[in-house]
């Protein structure tokens, strides 16, 4: 039987790499696919994948990162060192980094923020809905939500509850000029996604180096 400290190693590692993989797949298949197609298509899409995607990776990273520190903690040596002389103990530093690392996703998603509030405004602008059940309950017609009270769920079944599938389409069809800014917006989430996926990707391959180490 793996001791605990084997079974948090694998468990961080596992976690941080295994969400990497995940995040990264939206920037290289997800969202190309997306933008090929009108807004009226892309965005009910878009929505589902952030509904989704919000109850996973920031629990997933937080949990990678506690157990991270975690490690930090017990590496350290029986007698007490000055913290200069910790930081350069051992593992300490490597698990420590490993833990900032997968928690990094915590601030590169703030920066996107403004991002994904921009396509899920859009997207209750045209009719759009969360999920094909938030859809048939709005009955495809436009909510006047904005983007802070759609991704609260206010008016909306509970989001832990709704386990459909992303809507078809919105209620109505989007614009040329709703497609350019919607494609334009899905390349800039793309961007930043990617260097999200990287934070907690370098976190889990420095928590595997360290634990190798």
């Amino acid at each position: 039987m793996p001791s605990l400290t084997t079974a948090t190693q694998i468990f961080s590692i596992s976690t941080a790499l295994l969400s990497a993989g995940g995040i990264i797949t939206l920037t290289l298949f997800d969202i190309p696919l997306l933008r090929s197609q009108p807004a009226s298509r892309s965005l009910p899409s878009t929505r589902w994948l952030f509904s989704r995607g919000s109850h996973i990776f920031p629990t997933a990273a937080a949990l990678s990162s506690m157990g991270f520190a975690w490690l930090a903690y017990s590496a350290q040596p029986a007698t007490s060192l000055p913290l200069a002389q910790l930081l350069r103990y051992g593992k300490v530093p490597g698990y420590l980094a490993a833990a900032i690392l997968a928690i990094g996703i915590a601030p590169m998603t703030r920066v996107m923020i403004p991002v994904n509030f921009r396509l899920i405004e859009i997207n209750e602008k045209i009719g759009g809905a969360r999920s094909q059940r938030s859809a048939k309950e709005s009955k495809g017609q436009g909510s006047g939500r904005s983007a802070e009270e759609s991704v609260k769920g206010e008016g909306q079944v509970n989001e832990f509850e709704d386990l459909s599938g992303p809507q078809e389409r919105t209620g109505r069809e989007s614009t040329k000029a709703e497609d350019e800014e919607v494609k334009d917006l899905l390349g800039k989430f793309a961007r930043l996604n990617a260097v999200r996926a990287g934070f907690i990707a370098a976190g889990g391959i420095v928590g595997l180096a360290t634990a190798l180490g």
